[in-house]
């Protein structure tokens, strides 16, 4: 049932990305970040009034500025603006992405050059389409490892009372419940009567059924750092297919190409790499159940068919 609803919200996550439903690369730097880089360049911009300064104030039709300032007796605003904007007053102007200063004088340097060394933020949409595959990784990832925790867990497996009766040399209970992989072993050993070869191909069923979904675990420990290696050539063939013969780049494109050109590749590593550690630990839990399950069958064998030779292994 687990498994059921899993699918069904991958076949969804499937149309919502074959519908074009992709995530828009970010293209707008928080104005709190350009406050942070001027303390870092020493510059304490003094806050004004914006009312008093009307030409700055009313800068472009339709917006309101984030505030009036003063640097080095320089008048200036600050405004987010989107793509498409008209500037009212013949002003000086520095912008970077949504940011724009606007000054009745020329706008300081370090005013200038402060805005214009920020970027964008590093978010899931700078990855590009390569969010998708690299989210479905991710959830099946989380998602196996969870259920897989939850189902190999003692007491659905090998439960104690099972084992301290084993121990004891005591023939399991025939009211044992079916409610873990040990006793419905027990069950079939016992209540139906089952040869030897049943019960040992029995076993072999139940073990199998604890290892259901590891392979995914392993596809997602080989295929994330491939998405990732795919994402890197992506942005590299991004930023060198839009490289002009004169040498003037876009900085927009080529920081964008190289965002994702690393962060896929980073990714898909912090993907792969818990994975293997969880896939490591599941596999040795799963042989520990496993050896356990073998040790029952051996002494179930034993006990309803003493005259014949148990074999060596149910695995």
């Amino acid at each position: 049932m687990i498994f059921r609803l899993f699918f069904i919200f991958i076949k969804f996550f499937l149309v919502f990305l074959i519908s074009g439903c992709l995530p828009e690369q970010p293209d707008r730097i928080e104005p709190a970040i350009f406050f942070v880089k001027l303390g870092e360049a020493g510059i304490i911009p003094k806050p004004l009034i914006p009312e008093n300064f009307p030409i700055l104030k009313n800068a472009v039709t339709g917006y309101s500025p984030l505030g009036v300032y003063a640097h080095k007796n320089v008048q200036w605003a600050l405004f987010d603006l989107l793509n498409n904007h008209s500037v009212k007053a013949n002003l000086e102007h520095a912008s970077n992405l949504n940011l724009h200063i606007f000054s009745k004088t020329a706008v300081p340097d370090e005013l200038a050059n402060s805005l214009k060394s920020l970027s964008p933020q590093i978010g899931y949409e700078q990855l590009g389409i390569f969010a998708y595959p690299l989210g479905i990784c991710l959830v099946i990832s989380v998602f196996i490892t969870l259920e897989r925790i939850f189902s190999l867990r003692r007491g659905v497996t090998f439960p104690r009372k099972v084992e301290k009766a084993l121990l004891r040399g005591e023939f399991p209970d025939k009211k044992w419940k079916r409610g873990s992989a040990a006793e419905r072993i027990v069950h079939v050993a016992v209540n139906e009567k089952a040869s030897v070869e049943t019960i040992t191909a029995y076993a072999r069923l139940e073990i199998a059924a604890m290892e259901k979904g590891m392979f995914l675990l392993d596809v997602i420990i080989a295929g994330a750092p491939l998405i990732g290696l795919l994402g890197t050539v992506t942005g590299l063939v991004q930023v060198f297919s839009q490289m002009p013969s004169n040498g003037n780049i876009d900085q927009s494109h080529f920081s964008q190409g190289i965002s994702l050109a690393l962060l896929t590749t980073m990714a898909g590593l912090a993907i792969a790499l818990p994975t293997i550690l969880f896939n490591s630990c599941l596999l040795r839990v799963l042989d520990k159940r496993a050896a356990s399950l073998d040790w029952l069958t051996a002494r179930l064998i034993d006990a309803t068919a003493p005259q014949k030779t148990p074999p060596e292994g149910i695995r």
